[in-house]
């Protein structure tokens, strides 16, 4: 009985859903919904339709979004797109300088107030395997307004920690006394040739027109300057000297190599007043005393010489810097 009820509801609900159907428009309706579908696998458009249909024309399923994801100015080139981009690689590239200025703040160090007054201009013989031939070169501004006292300073090696002070010199250099030491003041233009070993004279020294003599006896790493006073203009050609020394005396003065003490091979016919005139004249301190009063007698170019005994600096690579009596950098050379 229950069961036959059930079938006779079943049977008038379908029936009412159809008379519903039908009357509401019925299969008119789908067909109508049908033809607004754009051809979306066809080549070949619907007589009268627009080919620039949007996305919005073509069936999709309930739950996909009516949205574009990626709209077509986009992919072609969307002008904000090419801003970000532009900024991007700008900040880019001011963090690659960012982390350079950073790496160069790490060799410098804490810079100190003298910077750029004095600079390291060269680092020589790092590769050597002796302190003597291994030097760096300091070099005062030419546009400093006085000159640079190296009182206190320093060279040191970051990368090992090895500090070396640079030391007291002698502005007026002799040979055979105990010079007077005195701090190093560099003038513009100056500069500072500073070896690793010991001074082959004994002490530092300030160089000057007669400094070649002392490379005749001792190596100096570099060489001094082979510039002295001329031989010929040591003794002037006059009647009375003809006398005193005889004229081979002049033909003998003419054949001595420049900054050079003739101490072998003097003619027999040279004279002894000729002898003992170029052994007082042509030497290192003979040259001094009679040039010291020149305007032009002292260089610009000085000799330190640190004193140790095994090299300061390492022969791969290093990282040198010059430091203020403060321990605060001046400048720095890397290789």
């Amino acid at each position: 009985m229950i069961k036959t009820v059930f079938y006779w509801l079943l049977a008038l609900f379908i029936l009412s859903f159809l008379v519903y159907w039908v009357w509401s428009g019925g299969i008119g309706r789908v067909s109508d919904s049908f033809h607004l579908i754009k051809y979306p696998f066809s080549a070949t458009p619907e007589r009268g339709a627009s080919i620039n249909a949007s996305a919005n024309d073509y069936p999709r399923l309930p739950w996909q979004s009516s949205v574009e994801t990626f709209p077509a100015a986009y992919l072609q080139g969307n002008p904000e797109n090419s801003t970000a981009q532009k900024q991007y690689t700008e900040l880019e590239g001011q963090y690659e300088q960012l982390n350079r200025e950073t790496n160069r703040a790490k060799v410098f160090g804490d810079p100190s107030p003298m910077k750029g007054q004095v600079r390291i201009t060269e680092a020589y013989g790092v590769s050597e395997n002796s302190p003597a031939k291994e030097y760096v070169v300091l070099t005062a501004n030419t546009y400093n307004t006085a000159p640079v006292e190296l009182k206190g300073w320093s060279l040191q090696s970051a990368y090992t920690g090895m500090r070396a002070h640079i030391p007291l010199s002698a502005s007026s250099f002799t040979m055979g006394i105990l010079n007077d030491q005195e701090n190093v003041l560099l003038y513009p233009g100056a500069s500072a040739i500073v070896n690793s070993g010991g001074s082959p004279v004994g002490t530092s020294f300030r160089e000057n027109m007669c400094s070649g003599y002392l490379g005749q006896f001792q190596n100096y790493y570099p060489p001094l300057s082979n510039s002295c006073p001329s031989a010929y203009d040591a003794l002037a050609f006059t009647p009375e000297n003809l006398k005193v020394y005889g004229e081979t005396c002049f033909d003998f003065l003419q054949t001595i190599p420049t900054c050079t003490a003739p101490l072998r091979n003097v003619p027999a016919s040279v004279n002894p007043n000729c002898r003992a005139f170029a052994a007082n004249v042509f030497s290192y301190n003979g040259c001094v005393a009679n040039n010291r009063f020149r305007p032009t007698f002292n260089s610009n170019s000085w000799r330190l010489y640190l004193g140790a005994n095994v090299e300061l600096w390492r022969n791969t690579h290093d990282i040198i810097r010059l430091l203020d009596d403060s321990g605060r950098t001046v400048d720095v050379v890397t290789y």
